[in-house]
């Protein structure tokens, strides 16, 4: 049988999180075609006493809410930030934690508390010397149990092990030797597994996706998630498809939609007001120097995974490499392209959610969307949904839509459909014409 997963979340404790519903998550996961969700920070107190009142275990290592009646499950797991001095600097780096049991969250919870851990948030602080340190610690975790999972979090993502923040250019520098028991890599919403692919030390590890989501909206929830095929669901199954590098496909959330896709400097930052700057790799400025505010720019996962690559190749036979077959699909949230076609820029508008739920009531839910074919679609939604809207969605099945601009510093991209975007040309700075930039002389400044 094949399963739809999205396993990291946060709770109402995670820092940037409103209040959570497990109840409400679990209504958005039937409409997007979720069977399995991450509970997200489980090591938290709180959250931890919540979900023990409110959970059942339904098969091994799953669970479900203990007044549903529905198939959906839930899986215990969390994001921890360890900190490292690498560099003379901080760096900090998010990691995903999945757990088999409640008993052993309290193992680690007590493990990682004896090691400093600061546990006040739902993403707990776990500060160490030196990536020996890290290894030392991540070991001793992962032999409590043999099922513990751990896995980079959005790695190419400014807080994720391959982020622009204090560079590393593997993950050993970070993680240490205990890295060779990393099974899988989480994509992150600025990465996919086409761009994953020039790193060769991604070659042969499991690539999985996930929404990171902070709340139970139609285009959060399930914008990012993993497909497996399974006998029958389990915590073990589950785990056994990433280690034994069997994952069916990924659902990407377009990576030129995610906020970290190029380099640049968003609107609102200090000394910008309404400008803002944006640079493909071969435009970026040299000295990685903003022209509005003169500060460092933020670097982008398609500039930064170049420079991954440099740096291993460098040691590697590219003929030698050999890479995983990686099957997936491309998605933009269905609820984003209803409201472009009609021109609404918020899509918590009642009209887009009533159009939304016409078009899952017809297909089923939103995953068929993207997994069955164009032809099934069109003829589901012929005379439920306007013909523009149809049409709309066929182009994004097609690959036919871009973003203008694409994501970049914290930013989202802005949804074009019908259209391509040539995304590495992008040379922007827009600057609003009543604010004082001194563009012209940053310009010749800095090239």
């Amino acid at each position: 049988m094949v399963i739809n997963t999205d396993l990291h979340s946060h709770s109402g404790y995670a820092g940037g999180v409103g209040t959570i519903s497990l109840e409400n998550i679990e209504k958005t996961m039937t409409l997007k075609g979720i069977d399995i969700f991450g509970t997200g920070d489980c090591l938290h107190p709180k959250w931890n006493k919540h979900l023990k009142n409110i959970l059942i275990e339904k098969e091994n290592g799953l669970f479900s809410l203990k007044n549903s009646e529905t198939d959906k499950r839930f899986l215990l797991q969390t994001e921890i930030i360890i900190t490292v001095d690498i560099k003379n600097a901080r760096k900090i780096v998010h990691t995903l934690i999945f757990f088999p049991s409640f008993e052993c969250v309290d193992k680690v919870t007590k493990c990682l508390e004896s090691y400093g851990m600061k546990n006040t948030v739902g993403r707990p602080f776990l500060k160490c010397n030196n990536n020996i340190d890290v290894s030392n610690k991540l070991e001793k975790i992962l032999n409590l149990d043999d099922l513990i999972e751990i896995v980079p979090a959005h790695i190419m993502t400014p807080q994720g092990v391959f982020g622009s923040n204090n560079p590393v250019y593997s993950m050993k520098e970070f993680y240490g030797n205990v890295s060779d028991r990393f099974k899988a890599v989480e994509t992150g919403l600025s990465a996919d597994p086409n761009i994953l692919n020039m790193i060769p030390e991604l070659d042969n590890i499991s690539l999985i996706s996930n929404s990171d989501t902070h709340s139970a909206a139609l285009n959060r929830v399930g914008r990012e998630f993993t497909s497996f095929d399974i006998n029958k669901p389990s915590y073990d199954s589950i785990i056994n498809c990433i280690r034994n590098r069997k994952i069916l496909k990924t659902a990407e959330f377009n990576p030129e939609e995610g906020k970290f896709f190029l380099t640049g400097h968003r609107a609102g930052k200090k000394d910008h007001n309404d400008s803002y700057c944006v640079f493909s790799p071969k435009n970026t400025p040299p000295t990685k120097i903003c022209p509005i505010c003169n500060k460092s720019l933020t670097i982008g996962v398609l500039e930064q995974v170049k420079k991954i690559f440099d740096m291993q190749i460098k040691n590697i036979n590219p003929e030698d490499r050999t890479q995983l077959k990686r099957d997936f699909v491309s998605t933009v949230p269905l609820i984003e392209i209803i409201a472009y076609t009609l021109g609404i820029k918020t899509v918590l508008s009642p009209k887009i959610n009533s159009i939304y739920r016409d078009i899952i009531k017809t297909i089923g839910d939103e995953s068929k969307l993207w997994f069955n074919s164009k032809s099934d679609i069109q003829k589901r939604l012929s005379g439920v949904v306007d013909d523009i809207l149809i049409s709309n969605i066929i182009q994004v099945k097609d690959g036919c839509f871009g973003f203008s601009p694409p994501g970049f510093d914290g930013t989202y991209g802005d949804l074009v459909i019908g259209k391509k975007i040539d995304f590495n040309n992008i040379n922007t700075i827009f600057c609003n014409p009543n604010q004082t930039v001194n563009i012209e002389n940053n310009q010749k400044k800095l090239y």
